[in-house]
């Protein structure tokens, strides 16, 4: 990481297994006191004491927009400042539209979406205040090519996108850099949902969690991979409809894989 991107305090949400580990762990690789926080408190103290003593546990439901107030004034009172919030906590589900229920989209809706802004709202306030800081969202590839059969996924991420880009530009004035990540696959355990094709292979943790780092050091807003990636964010830029067939060969397999496993049972 570059000279201008050294935070002393961070916070990652949803730190205790995958990609939010392996943020933590580089992180503190670089020098960072890290706040890792989960709402499995038991994978967030394997993730710290594995780190070691420039890591701490915390137990986070990034749902409820108390806590993660609580969390950030907790750790401003602890160590003085918040230099990273990165917001990598996420759920997903599977089915069609007329499939969901009501409480399947308040869910994911209410920690994907939700815990996104309440997380960007507390620690800028904190950071406004300071005159410096960086926030990181998570979106997804899911924001280009819009997948079948992930609804809440895919709402829950798009809104993520548009919350990011407005809050980039307000939080210049204070001296806040606001990121959004958009990324292919990454294997972790959503991908139990969405087995990736060989045209959109799983990258590692790791390797995802040096290429966000690398790019917030770089200042960069969106931050898009692999390459596959990019070329699905420029081409539904281009026009929406170039990647349509695609999008109807997924929802065909899938609804092929369901009447399979259907008529197995």
């Amino acid at each position: 990481m570059s000279k201008q991107f050294r935070p002393r305090v961070a916070i990652v949400t949803g730190g205790g297994s995958g990609l939010g580990a392996a943020l933590a762990e580089r992180l503190a690789q670089a020098g960072a006191h890290v706040i890792v926080a989960d709402i499995d408190v038991e994978s967030a103290r394997a993730t710290a004491e594995r780190i070691g003593k420039n890591a701490e546990a915390a137990r986070v439901d990034v749902s409820d927009c108390k806590q993660i107030a609580d969390l950030v004034q907790e750790t401003k009172r602890k160590h003085g400042r918040l230099d990273l919030m990165l917001n990598n906590a996420g759920i997903s589900c599977c089915g069609e539209i007329l499939e969901l229920s009501t409480e399947d989209w308040q869910r994911v809706l209410q920690v994907n979406l939700w815990g996104v802004i309440a997380g960007s709202i507390a620690a800028y306030s904190v950071m406004a205040e300071q005159g410096s800081g960086y926030i990181v969202n998570m979106g997804s590839m899911a924001t280009s090519l819009h997948n079948p059969m992930f609804a809440p996924y895919v709402a829950s991420k798009c809104g993520v996108v548009g919350f990011t880009r407005v809050l980039a530009m307000e939080a210049e004035v204070h001296g806040v850099q606001v990121t959004a990540v958009c990324p292919g696959n990454i294997r972790t355990a959503i991908l139990k949902h969405a087995e990736p094709s060989r045209f959109t292979p799983a990258i590692p943790v790791e390797e995802a969690a040096r290429r966000i780092l690398e790019g917030v050091a770089r200042g960069r807003r969106m931050i898009v991979f692999p390459f596959y990636a990019r070329v699905a964010w420029w081409l539904d830029r281009l026009s929406p409809k170039l990647l349509n067939p695609l999008r109807r060969e997924i929802l065909r397999r899938a609804r092929e894989r369901r009447a399979d496993s259907s008529g197995d049972s």
